[in-house]
């Protein structure tokens, strides 16, 4: 069960639910994509939610949902390729900001130096897409206010930290956004098999969104059968998907508490290697974490660890290379930050963890690295 970083748990998912297929006429974008909507309100605590096929879907229509002409954006250089790759695709600039090297996400320190740099250059950003990382919360509330004055739309990108929650914030909520985007794949804390969606409280915003999901085509008359309000694609998501989303999230307390469990137990195991690595996570019941992240102190060591984890079945992970090392970007950044990325990049690895472990799996990896470093 170790084998991979992350995994899905559908051991408890009931095929028999999946009857009520045979005889519908609606098998995409229907009543149990709407079910699975309003659990994600639950969830989230925001006014509407849009599902769609995948998370990065879910970035490209929350930027098409706004509708810019020009968008030139902040992004955090640690970072899945998504949201960069849209930008590229659709001919935009943007700036990559460094993140806390004790996070890896995006602070205020370094959104000021960011916002420093693009001022000496006159580069006017109008959209920032913050990543809350591993399942961690990032607080946004002095951002937004920045962003609020520059007239800076905030995107976040909360795809690693479905479920997670603090007194003053719950991911998804779009208190200190205009949206917030999910990735419901199979190694994210709840899976649809394939699957995203998007939470909002602006009511334009969530029907524009309804709009842009299924190729923003209006239904006019028997002659003329549809109209098409503006450029978009098929991002809709099938009842079968849905449906498992539905089943998942009824699940989501007991995974949380499982992922908690695991956590508590590998800092637990692994606080005998303080002179080998830092731990990123730390014990929080509210939080959901989808990663497990160790930080090399000797940077040297990470690959012949890694080949040394997999000689034993146990999987690990690179999350993630700074957006500025992927060469088919460079001519869209505008300004790299990436001093601490850099950094947060050679020492990063993660861990398995997800709910098919048990302790004894944890326990397992502890003696691994126990060998490794003793060796």
């Amino acid at each position: 069960m170790i084998e991979n970083y992350g995994q899905q748990d559908l051991r408890k998912l009931n095929l028999k639910k999946f009857n009520f297929l045979k005889n519908k006429k609606i098998v995409t974008n229907g009543e149990f994509c709407k079910k699975f909507e309003k659990k994600i309100l639950t969830i989230s605590k925001s006014k509407y939610s849009v599902v769609c096929n995948n998370g990065t879907s879910a970035i490209l229509m929350a930027i098409l949902a706004l509708n810019k002409k020009e968008l030139i954006t902040i992004i955090p250089n640690i970072n899945f390729v998504a949201a960069a790759s849209i930008m590229t695709l659709l001919k935009n600039n943007f700036v990559l900001c460094d993140v806390n090297p004790k996070t890896g996400m995006v602070d205020l320190e370094n959104f000021k130096k960011c916002l420093e740099g693009c001022k000496k250059k006159n580069i006017k950003p109008n959209l920032f897409i913050p990543v809350h990382y591993a399942g961690n919360i990032l607080e946004l509330s002095e951002i937004q206010k920045i962003c609020k004055k520059k007239k800076i739309d905030i995107i976040e990108d909360g795809c690693h930290s479905f479920g997670s929650s603090k007194k003053t914030n719950t991911v998804g909520n779009c208190k200190n956004s205009i949206m917030t985007t999910f990735s419901f794949h199979p190694v994210k804390n709840i899976t649809t098999l394939e699957g995203g969606a998007i939470t909002t409280n602006n009511k334009k915003i969530f029907e524009k969104l309804l709009d842009l999901r299924s190729h923003s085509l209006k239904n006019t008359s028997i002659e003329e059968p549809y109209r098409l309000v503006s450029p978009s694609l098929n991002f809709r998501m099938s009842e079968i998907n849905a449906a498992i989303g539905i089943d998942q999230i009824t699940l989501l307390n007991y995974f949380k508490k499982k992922r908690n469990n695991l956590v508590k137990k590998y800092i637990e195991e692994l606080s005998i290697f303080k002179k080998n690595f830092d731990i990123l996570n730390f014990d929080n019941k509210n939080f959901f974490w989808h990663l497990f992240v160790i930080k090399l102190k000797n940077k040297k060591i990470k690959k012949k660890l890694m080949l040394f984890l997999k000689k034993k079945k146990i999987g690990s992970q690179v999350h993630y290379k700074p957006l500025f090392h992927h060469k088919v970007f460079k001519q869209n950044i505008l300004l790299n930050y990436s001093k601490n990325s850099s950094n947060f990049y050679n020492s990063q690895l993660s861990l398995p963890l997800h709910p098919k472990m048990s302790a004894k799996d944890v326990k397992k990896i502890s003696n691994t690295l126990n060998t490794f470093f003793n060796k």
